[in-house]
């Protein structure tokens, strides 16, 4: 999975609900596989420039460029506070959209890399062949089985602010005592779907570790 490093001496304490929305938008597209494999070192106009073309080019936000445009020409830190509001805002519409925005043919390296063939065949419910098969393209991935996918994608976006891939992996393996002592990949089980109340709660879970490192993923 990309690289994301934000310094504090590069993460200015202004607007800080706004870089916190763009971090989260820059952590489920990297989770995604649509943010191009370049270290993300610092929250600039750059930066979002370049995040803004690769969800283009994978169609996920074509409007993305008027929603914005005031941060395609400054940074967020230095925006006015009328202008950061309206930002975050337009921020938290698109990380919504990529929520809504499954992409198998971009999750598939990143999630492999994530947690490996063997764990994530497991957790998305497919044999192992039949995951090389979907990943490679040479079958389409069916519906659930994207939708499982890009739920997980999203998961280890949310995770991202607090563990390295390391943890990430370790964080569905481990007991909570939130999900009744079981892990997340317990609780889920082998026949679930996004909507079930077992994936609400794991997600809701690792939704709440968001802010525990905002600028650095």
């Amino acid at each position: 999975m990309l690289y994301i490093r934000i310094s504090p001496e590069d993460a200015p304490a202004r607007n800080i609900p706004l870089q916190q929305r763009l971090m989260a938008l820059l952590t489920r597209s990297a989770a995604m596989g649509v943010l191009s494999n370049e270290p993300v070192t610092k929250l600039d106009v750059a930066t979002l420039r370049r995040l803004v073309n690769d969800l283009q080019g994978w169609k996920l936000l074509s409007s993305a460029t008027v929603d914005l445009a005031p941060l395609l020409r400054k940074d967020p830190a230095d925006l006015d506070a009328k202008t950061a509001e309206h930002m975050e805002v337009a921020v938290g519409k698109l990380v919504d959209a990529l929520d809504d925005s499954p992409s198998p043919a971009s999750e598939w390296s990143t999630m492999r890399e994530i947690f490996g063939d063997e764990a994530l065949s497991r957790l998305v419910g497919v044999a192992e062949t039949s995951l090389r098969r979907y990943a490679a393209g040479t079958r389409e991935t069916p519906q659930l089985i994207a939708e499982r996918l890009h739920w997980l994608a999203m998961v280890v976006g949310d995770l991202a602010g607090a563990y390295n891939a390391f943890g990430i992996r370790r964080w569905f393996e481990r007991p909570r005592t939130q999900l009744n002592g079981g892990s997340p990949r317990q609780f889920l089980g082998d026949d679930w779907h996004v909507d079930d109340e077992s994936a609400r709660q794991v997600r809701a879970l690792a939704a709440s570790l968001i802010g525990a490192q905002p600028l650095a993923a």
